[in-house]
């Protein structure tokens, strides 16, 4: 069976979806890899407690839960987008979906792990308040064509404090993640599919990515934030990162926890013609999301600058993955 074709129980995509980017590691990488038959850990009953919490009301688990997510659809990216090859992954069966994940074998793909499980504490302790998977063309990292963008929110909804930091950021988009309400476990098993196989099929949609791409992982964070504090892996950094503003952006799913939201939003400057719906929301989504009296506390453009006047460096950026950059390759 082609690696590109997800196994799940139901066929619903909607006709037509976004476009999104990632990681490199070789150059090579940014063209199709031969297709190669891997080790899939877990059977094809996998049940969901064989990587998220089985529990999702408390909140050390719904931390948990936010933080694999971003950890398994970061892998998904890259692999799906051809970023890094085939021997970085390794398959897990996830709700009867076939999910590419870090093969923890690899050197490359374990110090990507590595980078990602030190945000856990970043989750737990409610800092980070969004993750992005950034690609740029060289020789100019601030030259963004593609982003990947996982957004959180924590607390009860009374509490609940946006940040709008970014031009991958609209209203309807704050509006959505601010709306989102967490019902029950079996919901979220629903949206987690519906956001996985959305974002498969507009991978699908992208345009090949030009040989002199690479990209980073970046993080802003919230004003909880001590001001000296960056997770390993990640290096200060004065800017996060900006889209064009004609550039192609939407929503894939939001996922909530009891104790936390998070939301998958894309933006993109290589869909194909006609591929993009012109839709600011999922409409696998919809459900969760009322018309909303906002009990939130809103803070964007200039009072979120004026929260981060504190920190010395206010973003994280982790170090490029084209390994032609390094003058002695790493092993893979």
């Amino acid at each position: 069976m082609p690696r590109s074709k997800l196994i799940s129980r139901r066929n619903f995509l909607e006709k037509r979806c976004p476009k999104l980017p990632l990681l490199t590691a070789d150059i090579s990488s940014m063209s199709p890899h031969p297709a190669i038959k891997r080790t899939s850990t877990v059977n094809s009953n996998s049940k969901w407690e064989s990587t998220f919490p089985a529990d999702i009301q408390t909140e050390k688990n719904s931390a948990t839960f936010v933080h694999r997510f971003i950890s398994i659809t970061s892998a998904f990216i890259l692999d799906k987008r051809g970023i890094l090859g085939e021997k970085h992954f390794k398959t897990r069966t996830i709700e009867k979906l076939q999910i590419p994940v870090f093969e923890k074998e690899n050197s490359v793909s374990v110090r990507l792990i590595k980078k990602i499980d030190a945000l856990k504490q970043a989750v737990v302790n409610k800092y980070l308040r969004e993750f992005a998977v950034v690609l740029y063309q060289k020789p100019d990292e601030e030259d963004v064509k593609e982003v990947f963008s996982f957004r959180l929110m924590y607390g009860e909804e009374d509490q609940i404090s946006i940040s709008v930091d970014t031009g991958i950021n609209s209203d309807v988009f704050s509006q959505n993640l601010a709306s989102a309400t967490f019902s029950d476990l079996g919901t979220t098993k629903q949206y987690f599919v519906d956001a996985i196989r959305k974002l498969h099929r507009c991978i699908k949609h992208l345009e090949t990515l030009p040989a002199d791409t690479d990209a980073s992982f970046r993080i802003s964070f919230t004003e909880h934030a001590p001001k000296d504090y960056m997770p390993e892996g990640f290096d200060e950094s004065d800017k996060f990162y900006e889209i064009a503003p004609e550039m192609t952006r939407d929503q894939f799913g939001i996922l909530c926890g009891n104790h936390h939201k998070l939301q998958l939003l894309a933006a993109s400057q290589f869909w194909k013609p006609g591929d993009f719906g012109n839709t600011t929301f999922n409409s696998l989504n919809q459900s969760i999301v009322d018309a909303p009296t906002l009990k939130t506390k809103q803070t964007k453009g200039v009072e979120k600058k004026s929260e981060r006047v504190g920190r010395r460096f206010p973003y994280g950026q982790s170090a490029t993955m084209n390994k032609g950059n390094r003058k002695t390759p790493e092993p893979d």
